[in-house]
């Protein structure tokens, strides 16, 4: 029997209506007779295409959407291991392209900060290329190599490379009480599933959350060369600058370009071209935008445009200017 959990992100869509999102991320927990309910993996798993890549100093902050457009955004650092589902080798993250096929594993116990599109860096990130297929298994695994969600049995061989976290040689009795990257392509049609592995990386275990201690919530990295907002919601010359040059009228309304005036602020923007609109984020922030809509989500509130924002014909979006006041953080 399995028991299913799920990291619900709730982002606020224009409208009269409250839309939720979910990333949901399959908890494999099994239940044999008799026996306690036993975690199967730390991890948390969200598979989809990257559809965009952005460079922060000396990371990358990687946008994966699945085939029902709930999106994610990755921070992949250089702690974050990276490999080929098919080769199995590891990848620089230099490598990583849009349109690739990729899954990202995170660990569940960590702290997330309540935004849409959801953020988090990943412990382990796989590239699975159809020209080059395989299999990946992230799993607890029991004395006789089955795991704990009794999908797969190991049968390891002479010829299984076994490695621990860094990437040294390891035996058979090291992967006892770790969690295992399992790398294979075949498997038999018995229940459960029997697989020769080809590659195993034992990783090293993670402090587990201390039920009823308090947790800090995390940073959210900032956005490098992010220009200081003056306090008391003043507006800088750069932001003057970009208005002045980039803007026109509307039934007596200024209309501002959206992602210029943002992004000058430090935001994220993230187009969502399924629901007309768009998502931008920092550190606590998220406001969700939809063109041709007043009505528009700010963390969990609903607020108004004075005019409703549109696409002009030189494809930019435009918002009333009054939307300037939020995004300097005036509430």
């Amino acid at each position: 029997m399995k028991k299913i959990g799920a990291v619900a992100l709730t982002a606020l869509l224009a409208g009269s209506a409250w839309t939720p999102y979910a990333v949901q991320a399959k908890e494999d927990v099994v239940q044999m007779e008799n026996e306690e309910v036993k975690d199967s993996t730390q991890f948390m798993r969200a598979a989809g295409v990257i559809t965009n890549i952005e460079n922060r100093e000396n990371d990358k902050f990687v946008t994966v959407e699945d085939e029902d457009g709930m999106i994610m955004n990755f921070w992949i650092k250089d702690e974050t291991l990276i490999f080929h589902s098919g080769t199995t080798e590891k990848m620089e993250m230099s490598k990583l392209e849009k349109g690739m096929k990729v899954e990202g594993y995170y660990d569940k116990n960590k702290p997330m900060i309540l935004i849409y599109p959801p953020q988090t860096t990943p412990e382990l990130f796989f590239v699975m290329d159809d020209k080059e297929p395989g299999n990946v298994k992230v799993s607890k695994f029991d004395e006789n190599f089955l795991s704990l969600d009794n999908e797969l049995k190991l049968n390891i061989g002479e010829d299984t490379v076994l490695l621990n976290q860094q990437g040294e040689k390891i035996e058979v009795a090291d992967l006892k009480n770790k969690e295992l990257v399992v790398f294979y392509t075949i498997t038999t049609r018995s229940l459960p599933p029997q697989t020769p592995p080809t590659k195993i990386i034992a990783l090293d275990l993670m402090s587990e959350e201390v039920p009823g201690e308090d947790i800090e919530t995390p940073e959210v990295p900032e956005t490098p060369e992010t220009p200081e907002v003056p306090e008391s919601g003043q507006v800088s010359e750069a932001v003057k600058s970009i208005i002045e040059a980039d803007h026109y009228m509307k039934d007596g309304v200024k209309m501002i370009p959206l992602r210029l005036v943002a992004e000058e602020l430090g935001y994220t923007v993230v187009s969502q071209p399924k629901v007309n609109g768009a998502i931008l984020t920092k550190e606590n922030r998220s406001f969700t935008i939809t063109r041709g809509e007043k009505t528009y989500g700010f963390n969990k509130s609903l607020r108004k445009f004075e005019a409703a924002p549109e696409l002009h014909e030189w494809n930019k979006t435009y918002v009333s200017e009054d939307f300037l006041e939020m995004l300097l953080g005036d509430q």
